[in-house]
């Protein structure tokens, strides 16, 4: 194998080396030659790396000049480690930046240190003999760059962005040049006469066989991209749309109106009849032997939408929380940021749907001219005006990622011309939106859809204002006010002193307590640990030891009993006996019985926010918790980002969600700056699973139209169990364990194209 190429691209900020090397990897893709898009020092692949450039950006942390050099040389030697691994396996490494950025604004555009040689003896310490084989310097007057840069926001990399500070920079790129005898390109004209100098400089370092090698198409397949789940939402939106029925008038004397059967053992309610009209008939059902119609026809008919105290007195005389079971409420909340979401579909017995970012550009405004985020209202003046500045720039830079990323995809489909319909573009789209929507803040609001019965309304209610968040608070309150007009019997408890009022406040009394104690007597610090599953528990150690349990329902001896009789057996013969009790499985919804429910794996995961997004709407789990948001645990760039050039764009986000973090922070705000942090940052959770539900999580999660993050985590999962449980983690016959391939997402949006056409027909 040959060794790979190792080109720089330097210069100013603003100067268009991003765009530059996006061309080169657009060559080099042409002629089939393995490449990879970096920046200098490399936060992206380095861990070393990244920790070191959180802590140059992070304004927590003030530092001089001297420190500044060190820091940067010192991620400077870590990335050129991954660099040369890179060129060992034949890799051309396009590499945005090198140790002339130090050079430039360290010492030419700060002019605070005048040791020149010093800093020549650091870098030559960092780098040894790593030099590129190629260095090309663009540059372009203080004027142009000024106005190409003026809508950026470039934070603690430069202390500002006045002329006089990027002359120094420029005339410090420059200078180098002229000593190093780096070849320099005036950056003025159109970006392809610019390119074709560059590519003429290019050409010589890579050799011409592999230049003439034969052109492979390697463009990401936009196939991997529509989820079982939303063919799911679109196919459930088309039939709705052929359901709805204009109501007919209720006849009062007629039961037939109001249940689908008069006569059989077997019956439903119609819309006809009011929810909590049946809630309270099926409550008075408890009292008395007669079938529920006649119940309805005696006591509900005549007084139906007439008497509500009747049915307040028999929910209050035959009835309890469990009647709340009985009667549920769809209720909708508007613009809900991101961390709110998350508290509203914290309840296991309700279910949820709200809008997918991995589906939906966010880049357009409201009609108040901003973008689609929420604003905390506690905020002091002062800060909410840098709030919104910097959140208005990481939208105006997504909106650039997902449009550039969208032209990206559809300029590299495989897809034949006469395929590229409206399931095309829609599976483009679902792409580009799916990567871009890790730089998306969890400010980022949504429109949530609920369904609950009255006592998980009740419950979401108490929950969310017992919450510390004063956005949770609010919309806790606004759920009381909006539901009790169409379930008001059912949440007059969910404030009142002695009962509401009293739950919240031990809720949140508790909460506190517990969060201070907390601060107390562990470690303030973040956690060293990145690994990405690691299992924190497991019971029972031993497997085999569920046998009993799935004798026992064929069984007529006690648990006990069996489990005497089981301890003289020999091992193969209990394996016998569980491999029966799962059976045959044909497909991933053939679910084993309940006995594996005894069977529990706990989980410490450390993942981006938006696999979390995906993974937290599992309900039939224990013990799933989350830690606060936080920018310390970095993040990952996706493989498309790097491939289509935008990976400068991409960090660009963090470094301002970083400083959006820090800044409020110090001001006070630690619960609020959450919304700050980004989709695409780390965080930490855990989750309780039985070996039942494993089975469909694990299944699921891994089936090759999942999302390519979210299978990572599961197959880890699944790896882990086998280490421990062998033969359940066998009998998950469907979890997918190959590597990411050609995925067929296309052909299932196309599908869902074709059932929503015939529904017009």
């Amino acid at each position: 194998m040959n060794k790979g190429k190792y080109i720089v691209i330097e210069g100013p900020e603003g100067v268009g080396k991003t765009t530059q090397i996006e061309l080169i990897a657009k060559e080099l893709k042409k002629a089939n030659l393995s490449y990879k898009i970096m920046r200098e020092p490399d936060s992206q692949n380095d861990v070393t790396a990244r920790a070191i450039r959180r802590l140059t950006q992070d304004p927590r942390y003030p530092m001089n000049t001297k420190t500044e050099v060190l820091l940067y040389n010192a991620a400077r030697s870590q990335s050129l480690d991954f660099i040369n691994q890179c060129l060992n396996q034949g890799i051309i490494c396009l590499v945005d930046r090198s140790y002339l950025t130090t050079l430039a604004i360290q010492y030419y555009a700060r002019n605070d240190i005048d040791d020149y040689k010093k800093i020549n003896e650091i870098i030559d310490f960092a780098v040894g003999d790593n030099q590129p084989d190629l260095t090309i310097v663009l540059d372009a007057s203080v004027d142009i760059l000024m106005d190409r840069v003026k809508n950026r926001y470039q934070g603690d990399r430069f202390d500002n962005l006045s002329s006089d500070f990027l002359e120094r920079v420029r005339a410090g790129y420059l200078i180098e040049s002229k000593k190093r005898n780096l070849p320099v390109i005036y950056a003025v004209d159109d970006k392809q006469h610019v390119f074709s100098q560059i590519w003429e400089l290019v050409k010589p370092i890579i050799s011409s066989d592999e230049l003439h090698s034969q052109s492979k198409s390697i463009a990401s397949s936009v196939a991997d991209i529509i989820s079982t789940k939303a063919s799911e939402i679109l196919e459930m939106q088309a039939h709705d749309i052929i359901e709805k029925e204009s109501p007919k008038e209720i006849k009062k004397s007629d039961l037939s109106e109001l249940i689908t059967d008069i006569k059989g053992n077997v019956y439903a309610f119609t819309h006809k009849l009011d929810q909590v009209t049946i809630a309270a008939a099926m409550a008075r059902l408890s009292r008395r032997g007669d079938d529920m119609r006649h119940i309805i026809s005696e006591e509900f008919l005549e007084n139906i939408g007439k008497d509500e105290d009747l049915l307040k007195r028999v929910i209050s005389a035959y009835g309890d929380d469990s009647v709340q079971q009985l009667a549920g409420q769809h209720l909708v909340i508007e613009n809900a940021s991101n961390l709110l979401t998350k508290k509203l579909e914290r309840g296991r017995l309700a279910a949820y749907l709200e809008q997918s970012t991995r589906y939906i550009y966010y880049d357009k405004k409201n009609n108040d001219g901003t973008y689609k985020y929420y604003v905390p209202e506690n905020l002091k003046d002062e800060v909410k005006q840098k709030y919104i500045e910097i959140t208005d720039i990481i939208f105006d830079t997504y909106s650039n990622i997902v449009h550039k990323l969208t032209t990206y995809i559809e300029n590299n489909s495989n897809t034949p011309k006469e395929k590229r319909g409206i399931a095309w573009k829609n599976a483009i789209k679902a792409q580009a939106c799916d990567a871009a929507r890790m730089v998306l803040p969890a400010s980022t609001t949504s429109t949530v859809g609920i369904f609950a019965s009255g006592q998980a309304l009740e419950s979401l209610i108490m929950r969310l204002q017992s919450d510390r968040l004063l956005e949770a608070k609010k919309v806790g309150n606004e759920i009381l006010v909006n539901c009790r007009k169409t379930l008001p019997t059912f949440l007059e408890r969910a404030d009142i002193p002695d009962r509401g009022g009293a739950i919240i406040a031990y809720k949140y009394n508790t909460n506190e307590s517990l969060r201070h104690l907390t601060s107390k007597i562990l470690p303030s610090a973040y956690s060293m640990e990145n690994t990405p599953v690691s299992l924190s528990d497991i019971w029972p150690i031993n497997e085999i030891d569920l046998v009993p349990d799935m004798l026992y329902e064929n069984s007529s001896l006690s648990l006990k009993e069996i489990r005497h009789e089981v301890m003289a057996w020999t091992y193969d013969k209990k394996v016998e006996v569980f491999n029966t009790y799962i059976g045959k499985r044909l497909n991933r919804r053939h679910k084993p019985g309940r006995a594996l429910e005894k069977a529990h794996y706990s989980f410490d995961i450390l993942c981006d926010y938006g696999i979390f997004r995906d993974l937290q709407r599992h309900r039939m789990v224990d013990d799933m918790e989350w830690q606060d948001l936080s920018p310390r645990y970095g993040y990952d760039c996706p493989e498309i980002i790097d491939q289509s050039g935008l990976s400068d764009l991409y960090e660009t986000c963090f470094d301002l969600s970083l400083k959006l973090y820090s800044l409020m922070q110090e001001s006070g705000y630690q619960l609020e700056s959450q919304y700050a942090t980004l989709m695409g940052h780390r965080m930490r959770w855990k989750v309780t699973m039985n070996a039942r539900e494993l089975f469909h999580f694990i299944e699921l999660r891994t089936s090759p139209q999942g999302h390519s993050g979210y299978r990572k985590i599961a197959k880890e999962m699944h790896e882990l169990v086998f280490e421990r449980h062998p033969i359940i983690a066998n009998a998950m016959i469907f979890t997918n364990k190959g590597e990411d391939a050609e995925l067929n997402r296309l052909a299932a949006e196309e599908y869902t194209q074709y059932k929503l056409d015939n529904l017009k027909n």
